[in-house]
């Protein structure tokens, strides 16, 4: 399967399946090669009785919740003043953002190196640097971010086996810590979560260890696919790809890791995992979502804050209890007051809402977005998801379809509203084989990885009207809400 890997120029995702429409759900076998890549307008025809619910419906469903004592008012009771202060502050329907090109970093372009197919993308909390991680170079990329302008500046690349650096091969996943003091990478092909401390004035890395499976007690990391660390900062968590399996680890000080436990896939009643691609965290870190692109399904589990260690409490599969959208889960987000989880099917070109329970984790399905229905469009196989800061849009790295959709999201219940998207028919270059997205902190910039451009993009977030215009790049370029 490497030599196919490496061999292909224009690398798409390890695992990129599209399911026949009517085709038997089940698990995806593990690659044994690189699959086609997906068509440029894929769609999947459903039942058109299928459940979604929209606008005044989920508010129902969420009112009815609160009837059955599980609704928002309880579910916050541990902090009913957040409820209160959401309420006064926050709009019922989010602001009319839109997306403006700013730049494209090119990889072997103005010094530009390290970002050789490019599947990932992670911004600093201070907001300062963005860190790319690399598939086809096997490396980690650091820029400089202007805050004004949102644009980048090359800063470093740290490369697989040079230097003393490992981990890296086949870099998959990258993230930075809530205190900006280490990044974390996971590296498929090394099978192991590379960790670097990180100068909070440069920006640039220092490595500091490698965790690889089968070393040292290290289990669950085999095509280690998805990073992420805990809001508080003490746990570290990635999925194997191969392995069917998230994997738990403390963090030290020195931002080293010491490996807690693994949850695999189909061992002690946990269902979900396989192929596990995507892992989040929830913001009160009390629970973890796991995206299995093998199972069509978001995995739950309770997280033990002292050590770590994960609870297996449900699975959300495509195909039951209502859920039609989620086949090749790729993806999962939640959002920044922990209300709802979003989740991507890269096989349905779909995403899915749910309404989480604070106190068990479990999701209940909130609604449905389709590619080609409802007037969602550019959405073909999305494989990246992120929620803005300010809780109003949900971003969509769609790799099929070589495109950032938007949606609008109503910031006290969670339903989304299709706003637009951003391809190269609207002057955005750089996103061919769109992997991943991220927001910046303050909310003004987004930043996709465009795997097959080796390619970073930077966009802007703006007011309608505010110099937009269809293909008007210069004007979105300076303009910054």
């Amino acid at each position: 399967m490497f030599a196919a890997l490496l061999s292909r120029p224009a690398v798409r995702c390890a695992v990129e399946q599209t399911r026949r429409p009517g085709a038997r759900r089940g698990r995806v076998p593990q690659p044994t090669a690189l699959p086609p890549a997906p068509a440029s307008d894929i769609l999947h025809d459903r039942n058109e009785g299928r459940h979604r619910m929209a606008g005044a419906v989920a508010d129902r469903v969420v009112r009815a919740r609160w009837e059955e004592g599980r609704a928002v008012g309880r579910r916050f009771r541990a902090s009913a003043s957040l409820v209160v202060a959401a309420v006064v502050l926050l709009p019922a329907v989010a602001s009319a953002f839109h997306l403006g090109f700013v730049e494209a970093e090119w990889d072997g372009v103005g010094g530009v190196d390290g970002i050789g197919a490019a599947f990932s993308v992670a911004v600093s909390p201070d907001g300062a640097h963005v860190y790319v991680a690399a598939w086809g170079d096997s490396s980690l990329a650091v820029f400089t971010r202007d805050p004004a302008t949102g644009r980048l500046t090359f800063v470093e690349a740290q490369w697989d086996d040079a230097g003393g650096v490992d981990g890296l091969a086949g870099a998959y996943s990258v993230v930075v810590s809530p205190d900006g003091a280490h990044v974390y990478a996971a590296g498929l092909l090394d099978n192991a979560v590379a960790v670097f401390a990180r100068d909070p004035a440069s920006g640039a890395l220092t490595f500091v260890e490698v965790e690889r499976d089968g070393v040292g007690g290290v289990e669950g990391l085999a095509g280690a696919s998805a990073v992420v660390v805990s809001p508080d900062g003490d746990h570290v968590y990635a999925t194997g790809f191969w392995d069917n399996s998230v994997a738990a680890f403390a963090r030290q000080p020195t931002g080293a890791l010491t490996f807690v436990e693994v949850e695999r896939d189909g061992v002690g009643g946990v269902e979900g995992l396989a192929n596990a691609t995507g892992v989040a965290v929830s913001p009160d870190g009390a629970h973890v979502y796991v995206a299995g692109e093998g199972d069509h399904a978001v995995a739950v589990f309770a997280r033990q804050a002292a050590s770590g260690a994960l609870d297996f409490v449900e699975a959300e599969v495509d195909g039951t209890g209502g859920v039609t959208a989620l086949a090749g889960a790729s993806a999962v987000a939640v959002s920044p007051e922990g209300a709802t989880v979003y989740a991507t099917g890269a096989y349905d070109s779909g995403l899915v809402a749910f309404i989480r329970d604070p106190i068990s984790g479990a999701l209940s399905l909130l609604e449905e977005y389709l590619n080609g229905q409802g007037g969602v469009a550019g959405m073909n196989g999305p494989r990246g998801l992120a929620v803005s800061p300010d809780w109003q849009h949900v971003y969509v790295a769609a790799y099929g379809g070589d495109a950032v959709v938007s949606f609008a999201r109503q910031p006290l219940g969670g339903a989304l509203t299709f706003l637009e998207f951003r391809d190269s028919s609207w002057g955005v270059v750089g996103l061919q084989g769109a992997r991943s997205v991220a927001s910046s902190p303050d909310g003004r910039n987004l930043y996709v990885a465009g795997a097959d451009d080796s390619a970073v993009v930077a966009l802007v977030r703006m007011l309608f009207g505010d110099g937009f215009e269809r293909g008007t790049t210069s004007e979105w370029s300076t303009t910054v809400p």
